[in-house]
């Protein structure tokens, strides 16, 4: 069996778990609860897209921030500036083919590249925008989950042993995003490449790419040790996305007429985010997603029926900007197919 064949096999696998976890959990609690639910929202359904429109344009914002870098002047002199539309149309065709590929959240990324450039935007500058914003959103998700973690501590009554618990955490995210900045700014990218290049010592493409690996690392230090206000800044647009992620759950519990606190929403936003990386070979966290949130509200002392109802939701609403986000790559001329070439 060649290694392709193990890839893909281990790509079937996992996107057979998920499915099998999906139909375990509604198996286990039925459609009939869920579906009073869904009946309850009514005409009020457009109104479940409105929260994740602010977490889109917060997103949006944030790597924008991420391809200012005003610091440099190479990129100043270049820059190409997109309307806020341009970069949320962007990213959303992006994040379409990270929800809908098991590729660790990183196929999309490459298609961002490639959007950006459709708009004039240089290849190693769209590629240090992207690196940048992927490392200010990780930032600002760890940040987020640990703004959630004493909530949750306090709602499951973990007094005596929450400040060691909650402070070995902050200790390991403060670790975390020091060394993922720290590593950027070593020049990751041409590391990257060189070793490829011993790897793979035929790989001519891998000679042309050294240039280009070593420009994108000159954006990254200037991003980092220039003027981190941008860097800053989108981490704090993205932690705003997180939040607004918050808002999100609050408003389906209200429209499916379920009664939850807003700590209950950053509870189950937040502690849900550590479930969904863990399951980063899973398409979509498929299955894993929907149980771990079941679990969550079951443990707030929401009904499993409303908390599969939830996820349902959510499922349905990223399903909607995935297809926006498709819609965007074929237009722009983006093929999910090989062409075939015409004998002449």
């Amino acid at each position: 069996m060649t290694a392709a064949q193990k890839k893909r096999g281990l790509q079937i696998g996992a996107a057979l778990l998920g499915l099998s976890l999906l139909g375990f959990i509604f198996w286990k609690i039925g459609l009939t609860e869920v579906s009073q639910h869904l009946y309850s929202i009514g005409w009020l359904a457009p109104l479940l897209l409105v929260p994740q429109s602010c977490v889109t344009l917060f997103d949006a914002k944030g790597w924008g921030c991420t391809m200012a870098n005003r610091t440099n002047p190479t990129n100043r002199a270049n820059a190409v500036h997109l309307s806020l539309l341009q970069l949320s149309l962007t990213r959303l065709a992006g994040e379409a083919i990270n929800n809908l590929t098991p590729t660790a959240n990183m196929g999309g990324e490459a298609v961002k590249v490639y959007l950006l450039r459709k708009y004039g935007v240089t290849a190693d500058v769209g590629a240090a925008s992207v690196v940048a914003a992927k490392t200010a959103l990780t930032v600002s998700q760890v940040a987020f989950i640990v703004l959630g973690l004493p909530f949750f501590l306090y709602r499951m009554d973990i007094g005596y042993h929450a400040w060691w618990i909650f402070g070995s955490v902050f200790a390991l995210a403060y670790g975390f995003i020091m060394a993922l900045v720290r590593w950027q700014r070593r020049g990751i990218v041409e590391k990257c490449v060189d070793w490829l290049r011993r790897r793979f010592p035929r790989w001519s493409r891998l000679e042309r790419l050294q240039g280009r690996a070593k420009q994108i690392d000159e954006h990254l230090f200037h991003l980092y040790d220039g003027d981190a206000k941008d860097f800053v800044a989108a981490s704090l647009y993205h932690f705003l996305g997180w939040v607004f992620g918050a808002v999100e759950i609050y408003v389906f519990f209200a429209l499916i007429g379920t009664e939850a606190s807003w700590m209950d929403a950053l509870i189950i936003e937040s502690m849900i985010q550590p479930v969904t990386a863990a399951a980063l070979v899973i398409p979509g966290a498929l299955g894993v997603r929907e149980v771990g949130g079941v679990f969550l509200c079951g443990l707030l002392g929401i009904g499993e029926g409303a908390g599969l109802t939830l996820m349902v939701l959510k499922r349905a609403r990223e399903a909607v900007y995935n297809m926006v986000g498709l819609f965007v790559l074929t237009r722009a001329g983006y093929s999910f197919f090989p062409q075939k070439v015409s004998a002449s």
